[in-house]
């Protein structure tokens, strides 16, 4: 599976290590709510970190479950 943009081009965004420490954080946590960041590239939404729902820092972010993230970003990790 892949993330397109408006032009229907195919993104590729490397995850490896937000993938690895989201990992991670599900083992230890569980299926916790999580603030996921992300930027726009054409119209794609790549998601690029992620912080505990009780943090509270500003931006751009979903609040979205951590497997929800997790899927997500193995998805835009895919190499084109």
């Amino acid at each position: 599976m892949a993330i397109f943009d408006n032009d229907g081009n195919r993104i590729s965004y490397d995850s490896g290590d937000l993938i690895r420490e989201l990992k991670a954080d599900i083992e230890e946590f569980g299926n916790f709510k999580a603030k996921a960041y992300y930027k726009r590239e054409n119209g794609a939404k790549l998601y690029t970190d992620y912080q505990f729902e009780e943090d509270d820092p500003e931006g751009n972010y979903d609040l979205v479950d951590a497997a929800f993230l997790l899927k997500y970003l193995n998805k835009q990790n895919d190499p084109m």
